[in-house]
């Protein structure tokens, strides 16, 4: 890591923790999560959003919810693992199982964001622009064979051809990192392929 990135976390570091002081505890973690951004690892940025992680009140819990809190953990536990590894898409799937609306975490769902933002950036490489057109390349009966998700079968019946992807986003209502999730894996499986628009050729 260049000089440079490091006087730049040093400087949210303290931007940080002078917020915090001041009870502004929004502006605080905002400037921590820009030292993730950074340094997705950085400890002491993470543990500064955890103790600024005014939700986590210890609480008496019951067996079922111990459990509960244990797998949650253990998803926690694993996905740091995958993401250690770079496996991204296996990392967002635990991440997603390590936080419900029992269990708030800043540091998980800083992770989350952060990890959505570098696949974001993967699948783009994969798909190109979003001006690009989705073309099916598989006829009825292909389809068929295999067991798509609801979204990935939504986005399928939205595909005419002709309109681009950022237009098809706009119309399909989804989540724009969901819709390119879904684009790249159906052109992984073959069953779409990026053209280029016509205002582009």
């Amino acid at each position: 890591m260049s000089e440079g990135r490091f006087e730049e976390i040093a400087a949210l570091l303290q931007e940080g923790l002078d917020a915090y002081g001041e009870d502004e505890v929004g502006r605080a973690i905002a400037a921590w999560r820009k030292v993730l951004a950074i340094d997705p690892d950085h400890t002491e940025a993470l543990d500064f959003i955890q103790t600024a992680d005014r939700r986590s009140v210890p609480r008496e819990e019951s067996v079922p919810e111990r459990k509960s809190e244990r797998a949650r953990d253990d998803a926690w536990a694993e996905a740091r693992r995958q993401l250690a590894k770079g496996e991204l898409e296996e990392a967002l799937e635990l991440l997603s199982r390590s936080i419900d609306g029992a269990c708030f975490s800043l540091e998980r769902e800083a992770t989350i964001e952060l990890v959505r933002s570098a696949l974001y950036r993967d699948y783009l490489v994969t798909i190109g622009d979003l001006t690009g057109v989705p073309v099916v390349m598989a006829d009825a009966s292909e389809l068929t064979k295999h067991n798509l998700p609801a979204n990935a079968g939504f986005l399928l019946s939205l595909l005419d051809g002709v309109t681009d992807l950022e237009n098809l986003v706009t119309v399909s209502g989804m989540d724009s990192f969901e819709a390119l999730r879904t684009t790249r894996k159906l052109i992984d499986v073959g069953l779409v392929e990026m053209q280029p628009s016509a205002a582009s050729a």
